[in-house]
């Protein structure tokens, strides 16, 4: 480790795509439901399913496995998302907090500008949605689309991805439609993830600094980031919702949109400003516990790797 205790680059990169992959697993259930809630061909304002009413007909038809369609690219996505995310963060915190003459908390108590964790939030969302998020939502909306559809199907509709693994989805969707589909929606996807990305490490970091001065003895336990992941999740939700839907809209099949700007003028016009906001309660709910959980993870993959570096092998096995 070097002089000021930071994880190595690794280390940031192997720890953030661990706690995406188990953010994933744990709250996909909720993202299955409320990408469906959103596809415009399955969620018309005149004939809106409940999340509780697609939640009995998911487990009627497919059972648990139902609820994991399209798991396997999103998990892959987060994993890449998640090592990026952590990785863009701290690193262009780091290089603002030298900018800035600003240093962590614990180092000089109060001196860091929250603008600092709102331009590094914001650089990770860019990074991780250009690198993995576009292309790794783009397959997960068409596979639950796929499944969705087969399962209203009153005449036994087969799936068209059904047996095919995330890389054999996406080679069928470029041979059909090229390499560009699966950037479709690009820019509601940036802008969600920096919306995200921003609003979350912000909140975040905030109360950690501010948890950390008024309770220091509760700083950095399971419990308190737990709960602080929870809270900031909450807030991430309602400011990216917008964004959620339209990039939803754009990237399922027959969408029809030639840009954001006009997938969010059709959308208002045919299903008014709820829209936005449509799926509200099932992202809240994954959201809600992703964010715990990942910070969470991640911090204790980090802790894990400094203890693994600081202690030779025949110590650790005696612990």
């Amino acid at each position: 480790m070097d002089n000021n205790n930071k994880p190595l680059v690794v280390i940031k990169l192997l720890a953030g795509g661990i706690a995406g992959v188990s953010e994933t697993i744990v709250t996909y259930p909720a993202e299955f439901i409320k990408t469906h809630r959103q596809l415009p061909n399955l969620s018309s304002s005149t004939s809106r399913t409940s999340s509780l009413a697609l939640i009995r007909n998911t487990y009627h038809t497919s059972g648990l496995l139902g609820f994991y369609s399209g798991c396997g690219a999103l998990a892959t996505s987060n994993f890449l998302k998640g090592g990026i995310r952590f990785f863009a963060f701290e690193t262009s915190r780091d290089y603002l907090d030298f900018l800035f003459n600003t240093r962590a908390a614990g180092e000089r108590p109060g001196v860091r500008s929250p603008w600092v964790n709102v331009l590094a939030g914001l650089s990770a969302g860019v990074a991780e949605s250009l690198a993995v998020v576009t292309p790794g939502e783009a397959l997960k909306t068409r596979l639950v689309q796929d499944a969705a559809a087969a399962a209203a199907s009153k005449d036994g509709r087969s799936r068209q991805f059904a047996g095919k693994g995330v890389v054999g989805v996406a080679l069928q969707v470029v041979r059909a439609e090229g390499i560009s589909a699966l950037w479709r929606g690009a820019l509601p996807v940036m802008s969600k993830q920096a919306t995200n990305s921003a609003v979350r490490f912000t909140m975040f970091a905030s109360m950690q600094d501010w948890v950390g001065k008024r309770w220091p003895e509760m700083s950095g336990n399971v419990g308190t980031t737990l709960a602080m992941g929870a809270l900031s999740g909450i807030v991430t939700v309602y400011a990216s919702m917008p964004f959620d839907n339209v990039k939803t809209r754009m990237q399922s099949v027959g969408g029809g949109y030639t840009g954001m700007l006009d997938c969010a003028a059709k959308t208002l016009k045919r299903d008014g400003i709820g829209a936005f906001w449509r799926g509200t309660s099932p992202r809240l709910v994954r959201m809600t516990l992703s964010s715990g959980i990942a910070f969470t993870v991640y911090d204790k993959v980090v802790e894990a790797a400094k203890l693994f570096q600081q202690k030779p092998i025949k110590e650790l096995q005696t612990l």
